[in-house]
């Protein structure tokens, strides 16, 4: 059986879709869902994550932007766990150097081991790219037909929110990807907002995230604002939220005086696998609660 070393958690997530879960012998520390795959070890930490609190969005934006001018690697590849687990393939990406391990960290490691596995890289930005990538990921590992099925079903639950939302009245949304500096949520975001009925006038649909002075915001006044900062939990967000609460004119915009301001589970945003469509699902909620169920669980909160 094929071993597979999966570096992100967008690829545990479609690997475990596709059934191939049990071939995964190595994860990423970000690596949580499905949970079974939490018994495998981890084989790339953050280092960012080590050196600054938790709950500190400048300070963790500043540690970044520090090792970057430094030229400095930001995750630790554990090259030594990756020669004991002998991966034949390996699941990396390229689309995004802070929040998995970049494309030269990855490479400098892989030359290190003496078997050389393959290396599979992930840089989908829009849903079609997503769903060609997880179809392409399935028959790399000889699944292609359960991978066939499974992205169909998805196209058919992406088209049953399309459908209930065409021709109706769009909110503008603004999906806050991080407080401080503020940034707007770019590649498969903003596609996400327009098929759940909103308007996103602050990203483009594929391009990356885009940083913000507050002007921005103020300018285009959005009616639902949706705070996601990557890799956060619901809770670091409600913890941060005076990032954004105590800005001058914050109790003016559109959204506020209406309630309409939700911190949003980020694992359903961020990791451009399968469960991006419960965040499409999420989202149709949060804009449209006249027409969408509230999801199950508790995938969101408001801000009190």
């Amino acid at each position: 059986m094929m071993r597979i070393v999966s570096l992100l958690p967008t690829g545990t997530e479609m690997l475990a879709a596709v059934g191939a879960a049990d071939r995964i012998v190595g994860r990423s520390e970000h690596c949580v869902f499905p949970e079974p795959v939490t018994a495998r070890p981890v084989v790339v930490r953050s280092l960012t994550a080590r050196q600054v609190p938790k709950n500190d969005s400048r300070a963790i934006h500043e540690a970044v932007r520090k090792l970057r001018l430094e030229n400095r690697h930001q995750f630790q590849i554990d090259v030594e766990a990756l020669k004991e687990l002998r991966p034949d393939l390996i699941v990396a990406q390229k689309i995004c150097s802070v929040c998995a391990a970049s494309h030269a960290e990855v490479e400098e490691a892989v030359a290190a081991l003496p078997n050389r596995p393959e290396v599979v890289y992930l840089n989908a930005g829009t849903f079609a790219e997503i769903f060609s990538e997880m179809r392409g990921l399935g028959a790399r590992v000889g699944l292609k037909q359960q991978a066939d099925r499974v992205v169909l079903a998805l196209e058919e639950r992406k088209a049953r929110v399309e459908e209930k939302t065409a021709g109706i009245e769009r909110s503008r949304v603004w999906c806050c990807e991080w407080m401080e500096p503020l940034m707007a949520a770019g590649h498969w975001i903003p596609e996400m907002i327009a098929a759940a009925g909103g308007t996103d006038g602050l990203a483009q649909p594929g391009a990356s995230s885009r940083w913000l002075n507050w002007s921005d915001v103020i300018a285009y006044d959005p009616e639902v604002v949706i705070t996601m900062p990557c890799s956060y939990t619901i809770e670091q967000t409600l913890a941060e939220k005076e990032l954004l609460t105590k800005r001058p004119g914050w109790e003016k915009l559109t959204a506020v005086k209406n309630s309409r301001v939700f911190a949003a589970d980020t694992e359903l945003l961020h990791h451009a696998g399968p469960r991006l469509l419960e965040g499409l699902e999420l989202f149709a909620h949060l804009i449209h609660p006249e027409l969408f169920p509230k999801p199950a669980g508790k995938p969101f909160r408001p801000f009190a």
